[in-house]
This record gives C-alpha cells, sequence and structure tokens, in this order.
C-alpha cells in the first residue's frame, strides 16, 4: 500500500441556513449557521480537519467556512441565483449598497477559492457540493 506525502484535499460546499445564531458579535459561518446541515458538520468533523468548508450565500456570496460574519437574513430568490451566475467568478458578494457606488466591497469567489488552495500549491482532490432543493420565491 503506497501513501502520498501530500495530504487529501477535500472542499465542502454547504448552502447557507435560514437557521442561524443570533448572536451581537461576527462569528466564523461555521459557528454561526445552525441549520441540520451545519449541526451535522460541527458533530462530525469538530476540528474542521476532515475537509475545508465553503459556503454559499445569498448575502455573502462564496466564502470560506472560517470567515467571520455578522447576523443577517436574506432568502436566495431565483433573481438573486441568475444574478449571481452572470456575475461568474469575478464579481463580488455582498453587493455595493449603493447602485452607482464603487464595487470595492466584498469578496470575488475566484479569490475565495484561490486562498482556500494556497494559490494552487495545494489542489482539491475532492469537490462536494450540499444544498436544498429549492430556491425560496
Amino acid at each position: 500500500m503506497t501513501t502520498s506525502l501530500v495530504p487529501t484535499r477535500r472542499l465542502l460546499v454547504l448552502a447557507c441556513s435560514a437557521m442561524k445564531r443570533q448572536d451581537r458579535d461576527y462569528m466564523p459561518s461555521r459557528l454561526r449557521y445552525d441549520g441540520p446541515l451545519w449541526r451535522t458538520l460541527r458533530s462530525v468533523d469538530p476540528d474542521g480537519t476532515r475537509a475545508k468548508v465553503a459556503f454559499l450565500s445569498a448575502h455573502y456570496g462564496f466564502r470560506d467556512a472560517e470567515t467571520p460574519i455578522a447576523y443577517y437574513d436574506a432568502r436566495l430568490t431565483p433573481d438573486l441565483a441568475e444574478r449571481m451566475i452572470a456575475g461568474g467568478m469575478t464579481t463580488r458578494w455582498p453587493r455595493p449598497r449603493r447602485r452607482n457606488g464603487p464595487d470595492n466591497a466584498g469578496m470575488h469567489p475566484g479569490t475565495e477559492i484561490a486562498s482556500m488552495a494556497r494559490y494552487g500549491r495545494e489542489p482539491f482532490d475532492d469537490v462536494a457540493l450540499v444544498g436544498a432543493a429549492s430556491i425560496s420565491r
């Protein structure tokens, strides 16, 4: 049996959760989100060593699950999902508050993925996407 000197790199992308801890302070999203998927994740991987975890959120877009986030209440509507897809890997989320404001808020999904993969030094071997079957209307 041969073993690799490089550890297996897994990326797990979870949908955000409508159930959230309502603490006032910022906290890592893996602790903020409190739906069944996130509780299961914390139960089976309490130290976050089995996979790198990211989330897709109507408010924050695509982010590393270690990213500290504030409490928010936003739903991923079909219109918002279409805008996220159309924006691709270079659109920052969250979007600027003013329609004509500077586009310097938020984070690009591509930048976040690159950071999680240590800019290509530790690429992912496995990727799993887990989410809901429907989008709120």
